[in-house]
């Protein structure tokens, strides 16, 4: 367990400075403040428990989680970290509620939000649709002083409490050079991206497509094409582009339905090198068989508990968080996964 002394030594300074930058009292510098609080936050810092559930057991708080879509693969690993945080969070007087909406209607994220409120919401965790209203009304929070934490997700010019996401074009950085890595540098290429009415996947792609402009003259992205979230139409648009274009020879898939995608380059009966994205039991199964050449993890279950848990320990210890945590990427091959024999 992380005690205040490990982050100390971390920051470099001493145990009272830190006591003093997690429980916002007597004077230290904002620079500091941030540092210190920054490492609390990657190192899971929780204080004691028990004496923190005596203290708070008449908060009687609600957090509100408001999704853009029901439910897909991703979402439901970030759910699983969102689950694994309500867990963490019961003794201390504070409840959770989650509202989904129809696929990517802003309209019904709207209702959402309001719903949470009149529902008695103190704080609201957002994956938030790209939109005007959702843009007005997320400012109208800030007016009510409801703070409110975007999750895996980016809105500009939109001031939140805190954030929680991957780097999305750093993400699409490393699938650039993923690509140039098992492609050899040459080749034919397809990328398959979800909603790009998220912002998020929107600089995801950007940077996909900036790193093979810059560094892989001799790849031909072929086509960039947008999934909806559906499984049966993801699996035929693959394989309607795969048909389309038969001298593709490299994929990046981004899609939330993996499964579609594995089976539809499967079914091709092609030599495809490909690269998917997060780690669903599909994914896993197709690295280790060797029929995907990598994923990149987005560690989206520790997204979804890293949200909560901003708002639990602004609740309990009025820690105030760092404006952007961001969840680091990670390369995975089959070597990363497999058994040893």
């Amino acid at each position: 367990m992380t005690t205040i002394k490990d982050i100390a030594e971390m920051a470099g300074v001493s145990v009272g400075t830190v006591d003093r930058a997690l429980n916002n009292r007597g004077r230290i510098s904002p620079e500091a403040k941030k540092r210190i609080v920054s490492i609390a936050v990657k190192l899971n810092y929780r204080k004691n428990k028990v004496a923190k559930s005596l203290a708070n057991r008449k908060l009687n708080l609600k957090i509100a989680v408001v999704l853009h879509i029901h439910s897909n693969e991703f979402f439901s690993e970030v759910f699983r970290g969102i689950e694994r945080a309500r867990t963490e969070i019961a003794d201390f007087g504070i409840s959770m509620e989650v509202y989904r909406c129809k696929e990517f209607n802003p309209r019904d994220q709207l209702h959402s939000i309001d719903r949470a409120i009149a529902e008695g919401a103190n704080a609201v965790v957002i994956v938030p649709i790209n939109h005007p209203d959702i843009i007005k009304r997320l400012h109208r929070l800030n007016e009510e002083h409801i703070p409110f934490v975007l999750l895996a997700s980016v809105l500009e010019d939109v001031k939140c409490f805190s954030a929680v996401r991957c780097d999305y074009a750093r993400s699409g950085w490393m699938a650039g050079g993923l690509l140039r890595v098992i492609s050899g540098g040459a080749g034919n290429a397809l990328a398959f991206f979800p909603s790009l009415s998220m912002l998020g996947h929107r600089q995801r792609m950007q940077g996909f497509r900036s790193y093979l402009e810059k560094h892989c003259p001799k790849i031909t992205l072929e086509n960039i094409i947008e999934l909806p979230n559906d499984s049966f139409d993801s699996y035929r648009i693959v394989q309607e582009e795969l048909s389309s274009h038969p001298q593709v020879n490299h994929i990046v898939y981004n899609g939330v339905y993996t499964e579609a995608g594995i089976k539809a380059i499967e079914n091709s009966g092609r030599q495809i090198q490909s690269i998917f994205f997060d780690l669903s039991p599909f994914t896993k199964q197709a690295l280790i068989e060797g029929k995907i050449s990598a994923a990149i993890l987005q560690q989206p279950d520790q997204q979804g508990y890293r949200a909560i848990m901003v708002l639990f320990d602004y609740f309990t210890a009025n820690v105030i968080p760092p404006e952007l945590t961001i969840v680091e990427s990670y390369i995975l091959l089959k070597e990363n996964i497999e058994e040893l024999p």
